[in-house]
């Protein structure tokens, strides 16, 4: 069987049609999860790119692999390597079990050159560089390369064909005709409001709504405003993301047409993490440990398994899915591995794993969060200059942009989900491969700096 994994940075799955979303931005994408199953809290265990996808790689979180950032000491990989007759843990790598199990693997990204993340090109049968531009290569470009090999080896049984998109992440500059066709359609959410992003002008830093670029940079493109002053600014700026999701979704659907009957072909669908729209003040990047930026979009149409319409509600991690396409593949999911297989829900939406989970980011902010299905608390380390809380407790079902902050309201609540947190932590520190926590080793660094 082919299996095809299209991973699109900074998706939002909220501004998808078969999430809900009122715009057309994804024909092809709505067609694969019409066939097959949707996930809808499915989350990064830590963002952003970096930690993202060497989290998926090595099915570990990032206070267990090391990689919590994008630079620095707490961005190298630590895993086992074969020393006087221990485990050889890149034997482990999600893309090298899949290998053992029968399947060649092949990837098109430039992500290892774009974040110098040389573990995530290694044990690939073929690992493919579309280009030189490492980080701003268009779907077209990605394409180039794709189709040319599809063209050679589609007719092939047996491989597992990574695809990496960068288009829907900032700087959002898709051909003008897309944002064209999408401007044609209405905006299609009501928040934030005009109201909201009058007090967000107050809010410094990076990526907020009076320094939208930084340096106070005037917008490099057409399809983005120069700031947020008001809501015509955000629509403009999010007409821009969603005409990049728009154009991404059109070159998937090229991928498709290239393999032909898709029949006996799983096709997969996800991303390394999402992008804010004015959550918390931040507008087009990710800053926080977020529901906007952690949630990610996951479709799995699997021939023989999935059914056509499909959708779970559990919680997972995307270190689940390294666990469950080796599961799929036949192999045996390795000890070390903190994701967890759930193949066996895939034809019945049960794929509850987890009562509650935890993520964090450490590119801008420190910060980790605890999520269980009704709240969201998020613990600010260093707040990189935006004035976070240093603990903030929101409810998810009732305030999904966590404008209000409940931690004083709901003190009961609060010491619950900080309980998981210290609970999970605790869980890692005796883990046989635990290493020191990579979070504290950046706030360390920064402390020093």
């Amino acid at each position: 069987m082919r299996i095809i994994y299209f991973d699109i940075d900074s998706l939002r799955p909220d501004h998808l049609g078969c999430y809900g979303y009122g715009r057309p931005t994804s024909p092809a994408i709505d067609e694969i999860a019409a066939q097959g199953m949707r996930f809808d809290r499915y989350y990064c265990a830590d963002s952003p790119c970096m930690p993202s996808r060497h989290g998926w790689i090595t099915g570990r979180f990032g206070i267990n692999n090391g990689v919590v950032t994008h630079g620095g000491p707490a961005s190298k990989l630590q895993i086992l390597e074969q020393r006087y007759g221990g485990p050889d843990e890149r034997n482990q790598l999600v893309q090298r079990k899949l290998r053992q199990n029968g399947y060649d693997t092949v990837c098109f990204s430039n992500f290892p050159t774009r974040h110098c993340a040389t573990w995530f090109g290694l044990g690939w049968s073929e690992f493919h560089s579309p280009n030189l531009k490492t980080g701003s290569e268009t779907a077209d470009e990605v394409n180039e390369a794709v189709l040319r090999w599809i063209s050679a080896n589609g007719g092939r049984d047996d491989f597992f064909l990574y695809i990496n998109y960068w288009d829907p992440h900032r700087v959002y500059e898709a051909p003008r005709d897309w944002f064209d066709r999408m401007a044609a359609h209405p905006a299609a959410s009501d928040w934030p409001d005009d109201d909201a992003i009058d007090r967000h002008q107050d809010i410094d830093g990076w990526f907020t709504a009076s320094h939208l670029f930084p340096g106070d940079r005037p917008s490099p493109t057409p399809n983005m405003p120069d700031a947020i002053g008001n809501t015509g600014d955000l629509n403009h700026m999010v007409t821009g993301y969603d005409a990049e999701i728009l154009y991404t979704d059109h070159h998937v659907q090229q991928v498709l047409d290239a393999l032909g009957d898709l029949d006996d072909t799983a096709v997969i669908i996800s991303a390394d993490h999402g992008e804010a729209m004015g959550e918390h003040g931040i507008y087009g990047d990710h800053v926080c440990a977020d529901e906007c930026i952690h949630r990610i979009p996951l479709i799995i149409k699997w021939p023989g398994i999935t059914k056509p319409g499909a959708a779970s509600d559990d919680l997972l991690y995307n270190v689940d899915l390294s666990a469950t396409l080796i599961d799929l593949a036949g192999g045996e999911v390795p000890e070390y591995y903190d994701g967890r297989s759930f193949a066996g829900g895939l034809a019945t939406g049960n794929c509850r794993l987890h009562d509650y989970l935890v993520w964090g980011h450490g590119l801008y902010t420190l910060q980790r969060a605890v999520r269980t299905p009704d709240h969201l608390m998020v613990r600010t380390y260093d707040d990189f200059g935006y004035r976070f809380d240093p603990v903030a407790l929101y409810d998810m079902r009732n305030d999904p942009y966590q404008t209000r902050n409940l931690a004083e309201d709901q003190p009961e609540n609060l010491h619950s989900m900080d309980h998981y947190l210290s609970e999970w932590l605790h869980e890692q520190r005796v883990k046989p491969y635990a290493i020191p926590d990579p979070m504290e080793v950046e706030w360390r660094e920064r402390q020093a700096t």
